[in-house]
């Protein structure tokens, strides 16, 4: 079984900047690759320190420049966290766009911690990360005249940098699993062909996301079509995506139909495959 959730950021403003990075660090440890994974926890998002402190970062407003959006802030300190050897950022203020500054602010700490899955709120989609039962941290709900043994809570979105006339929009996209909405049943942990099901939603998940994100691309978005047709993507792309997910329940019949599912996990695969130049 699935529950979906969307979101959609618009913002269009004059002026645009770019981050300015600094850190305090009292106990370095030994730097990570550059592709190593680094967990960003939100401020709202309870964190037990079980790893060594490194210290803080922090990003600030540079001027009036460009790349200063969210995501491309957090790409940033996590390039610093991997030097300073730390696995986790943990935001602990997050200050908006305002009459001061067009830019995203954050200050965090960073943290080593010894296996950082345990903390994780939510699961961006990649090809080489499977979900697995342990990803499933929500607790099991009754459902009247249902015999659900699994739920994943998963939806993808989109947000734009700040565009001006001047400036060319870049759209992020973004499909996550949240692990504390999604559960199973602890006497159907056991089931394999039940998390190759649940799977199937976060893949389905990832090929409307990147349906998504080749339909914004294409489309030649600017400051003066950004709003009204942005928004219009995604809802059609959105309303497609629920048709299929509903279509996916029936077809295999929530997982126990073992040849629809078998169909069903081939067909995935064969679309991401398709729209592989539009992975993230």
């Amino acid at each position: 079984m699935k529950t979906l959730f969307h979101f959609a950021f618009l913002t269009t403003l004059i002026f645009s900047c770019s981050p300015k990075i600094g850190s305090t660090i009292t106990s370095k440890q030994t730097p990570l690759s550059d592709t190593d994974f680094v967990l960003v926890l939100q401020q709202q998002d309870d964190f037990i320190n079980d790893g060594i402190e490194i210290g803080s970062i922090k990003s600030g407003d540079n001027g009036l420049s460009t790349n200063c959006t969210y995501f491309e802030v957090v790409d940033r300190l996590k390039q610093l966290a991997r030097q300073n050897g730390a696995n986790v950022i943990k935001i602990t203020e997050h200050k908006m766009p305002d009459r001061w500054s067009s830019c995203e602010r954050l200050t965090a700490k960073i943290y080593r911690v010894p296996n950082f899955r345990k903390h994780e709120k939510e699961i961006e989609w990649t090809a080489n990360r499977k979900l697995t039962w342990e990803d499933f941290k929500g607790s099991p709900k009754i459902i009247s005249n249902s015999n659900t043994a699994a739920q994943t809570y998963c939806g993808f979105g989109f947000q734009t940098n700040y565009v001006t006339i001047l400036t060319k929009a870049k759209i992020f996209t973004k499909n996550t699993f949240t692990c504390n909405l999604s559960w199973v049943r602890p006497d159907q942990k056991d089931k394999a062909d039940l998390l190759e099901h649940e799977q199937g939603h976060f893949d389905l998940c990832e090929v409307y996301t990147r349906q998504l994100r080749k339909k914004l691309e294409e489309k030649k978005l600017t400051v003066l079509n950004l709003n009204a047709d942005a928004n219009i993507i995604f809802k059609d792309v959105y309303a497609l995506y629920l048709d299929r997910q509903e279509l996916y329940e029936k077809e295999t019949n929530h997982g126990v139909n073992r040849q629809k599912q078998i169909e069903w996990t081939e067909m995935m695969s064969a679309e991401l495959n398709d729209l592989s130049s539009y992975a993230k």
